[in-house]
C-alpha cells in the first residue's frame, strides 16, 4: 500500500517542470488582465454608436443608467476594482504563506475570479456589477501575489528575472488584446458569447492549476530519478523548520518584519511609482492625441499600446537584472524613463515630424518601464531570502514571498489610484507639458533612494560570499 502511495503521479515530469508552472501563472495572469480590460470604453469610431468592449451595454440597456452617467458609474467600477486589488495584495500574501503549498490560496483567486465573472455576466442591478467588479479586484491581488510567489518557489530568487519577464509580457498581451479581442466578439457574436469566452478561460485556467505540481512535492521523485553524482542534480535547500538553527522564537509579524528593511520599502515604492506612470499615460494620452492630431480612439489606442509594447522585452531586462542584480537596471531605467518623459511634454505640434517625435518617444517609456519594473519585482524576493539568511526562521517556516509581492501589488494599486487623478488634474490645470515634467522629475528623483538601498550588483553579492566562505575555513 505504501508503495503505491510513493508511486508518482501521471507526467509529473511535466507538470512539475519549470516552463508548465511559469506558463500556468502568466496564463492566469493574462486571463485576469483581459477580464480587466473588458471594462475599458473603446470607441473605434467617433460617429458610431457601438462602443467597445460591453460594459457601456451593460449599464446602458440592462442597468438602466442613463447615457449621461455612464461615464461616471464607468468609474465607479474601476475604483471598486482597484479597492478590492488594495485590499486583497496583503490579506492574500499572508494567508498564501500561512501554507506550505500554493494551491489553495492560488485556487480561491480562480475561483473568486470565475465567481466575479458570472456575477457580471449574469447581473443586471449595478449594486451587483460593482460587487463583482470588487471581487475581481481581490482575485487579481490573489493571482498577482500567490502566483509570482509560485513562480519565485519553481525558479528561485536568483534567476527569476526571466520568468518575471514573460509574466509581464503576459500582462501586456492582455492589455493590447482585451478591447480589440472583446469588442470583435461583441460585434459578431453578442453580448453572452464575450462572457462565455471569459468564463471558458478561466475554467482552463482552473485545470491547469489542477494539473500543476509544485516543486516541493516533487522532490522526492527528482531525487529518486536522480543519480546522487550527477552534477545536475538540483540542490534543493531544505524547510528551515527541519533544520538546528531554526529559530522558533516569537518574531513581529512579517509584514512589519518586511516594512523595516529599506531595500523593500524602495522596492515597493518603485512599483508605486511606475503605477503612477504608466495609469497617467494611460489616462491622458488619447485626449491629447484627440485634441492634437484628431486622432480617432482606435489610434489613441495604438499609441498606447506603443508604450506597452516595451513589456514584451521584459523577459531580456529579467536575464539583465539576474546578472548585474537590480540596482544598475532600475537606476538607468529611471533616469531613461525621465528624460523620455519630459521630451513627450514637447510633442505638441501637429506636423507629421511632431507625431512620429511622440511615437519614439512612447516606445523608449515602454522599454524604460520594461527596465524598471521587472528588477523590481524580483528584488522582492531576493529581499526576503536575504532577511532569512540573516534570521532564520523569522517568517516562520513558509517563508514571506507571497506577502512581499502583496506589498509590492498594494503599491502597485494605489499607484493606479493616484495615477489617473493626479494626470487629469494635472492636464487640466496646468497642460500636457508641466505634466510631463512633473512626471518625469518624479522618476529621476526616484534614482536617489534606488541607488541607496536597491541590493547590490550579482558581481559584489558572489563576491562577497566567496570571502564569508573563505573566512569560515
Amino acid at each position: 500500500m505504501g508503495h503505491e502511495e510513493d508511486q508518482p503521479p501521471v507526467f509529473w515530469k511535466f507538470r512539475s517542470s519549470n516552463g508548465f508552472i511559469v506558463f500556468s501563472v502568466c496564463f492566469a495572469i493574462f486571463v485576469d488582465v483581459l477580464l480587466y480590460g473588458c471594462i475599458v470604453p473603446y470607441v473605434p469610431n467617433p460617429n458610431s454608436k457601438i462602443r467597445y468592449p460591453v460594459f457601456p451595454f451593460t449599464l446602458e440597456k440592462r442597468s438602466g443608467v442613463p447615457d449621461d452617467q455612464v461615464q461616471g458609474w464607468l468609474a465607479i467600477l474601476l475604483a471598486v476594482y482597484g479597492l478590492g486589488f488594495s485590499l486583497g495584495s496583503p490579506a492574500f500574501g499572508w494567508l498564501a504563506d500561512r501554507y506550505r503549498n500554493r494551491y489553495w490560496p492560488l485556487m480561491s483567486g480562480l475561483v473568486l475570479l470565475l465567481a466575479g465573472t458570472l456575477m457580471l455576466w449574469f447581473g443586471a442591478q449595478v449594486q451587483v456589477l460593482c460587487l463583482g467588479r470588487f471581487i475581481q479586484g481581490l482575485a487579481t491581488a490573489c493571482i498577482w501575489s500567490v502566483g509570482l510567489a509560485l513562480v519565485i518557489d519553481t525558479v528561485g530568487s536568483s534567476n527569476a528575472g526571466e520568468s518575471l519577464g514573460l509574466l509581464a509580457a503576459s500582462m501586456s498581451i492582455g492589455f493590447v488584446g482585451a478591447p480589440s479581442l472583446s469588442g470583435f466578439i461583441y460585434d459578431r457574436f453578442g453580448y453572452d458569447a464575450v462572457f462565455l469566452c471569459m468564463v471558458v478561460m478561466v475554467v482552463f485556467d482552473i485545470v491547469l492549476r489542477l494539473l500543476i505540481i509544485e516543486k516541493k512535492d516533487a522532490v522526492k521523485w527528482i531525487l529518486r530519478d536522480t543519480d546522487p553524482n550527477d552534477p545536475s542534480r538540483p540542490l534543493l535547500p531544505p524547510n528551515p523548520a527541519d533544520g538546528p538553527n531554526f529559530d522558533i522564537q516569537l518574531h513581529a509579524h512579517p509584514l512589519i518584519t518586511l516594512m523595516g528593511s529599506p531595500r523593500l520599502v524602495t522596492a515597493v515604492f518603485i512599483s508605486f511609482v511606475e503605477a503612477v506612470i504608466m495609469t497617467s499615460f494611460e489616462t491622458v494620452l488619447p485626449l491629447h492625441t484627440k485634441e492634437t492630431f484628431g486622432y480617432t480612439s482606435t489610434l489613441a489606442g495604438l499609441c498606447f499600446a506603443l508604450v506597452v509594447f516595451g513589456d514584451f522585452f521584459s523577459t531580456y531586462a529579467g536575464r539583465l537584472s539576474d546578472r548585474i542584480g537590480a540596482r544598475p537596471c532600475v537606476v538607468t531605467g529611471l533616469i531613461a524613463s525621465g528624460i523620455v518623459v519630459i521630451l513627450c511634454g514637447f510633442a505638441t505640434g501637429q506636423s507629421i515630424g511632431s507625431q512620429v517625435f511622440l511615437w519614439v518617444l512612447l516606445l523608449g517609456v515602454g522599454l524604460a518601464h520594461c527596465l524598471i519594473f521587472v528588477p523590481t519585482y524580483t528584488e522582492m524576493s531576493l529581499v526576503v531570502e536575504q532577511i532569512e539568511r540573516e534570521k532564520p526562521g523569522v517568517f516562520g517556516p513558509y517563508g514571506a514571498f507571497a506577502q512581499s509581492y502583496g506589498l509590492g501589488n498594494f503599491a502597485y494599486a494605489a499607484g493606479t489610484t493616484v495615477g489617473p487623478l493626479l494626470s487629469g488634474f494635472m492636464r487640466h490645470q496646468v497642460g500636457w507639458g508641466w505634466l510631463m515634467f512633473a512626471l518625469g522629475t518624479f522618476n529621476i528623483l526616484s534614482v536617489v533612494p534606488s541607488y541607496m538601498f536597491l541590493g547590490e550588483t550579482k558581481a559584489k553579492e558572489q563576491g562577497d560570499e566567496e570571502g564569508q566562505s573563505t573566512s569560515r575555513i
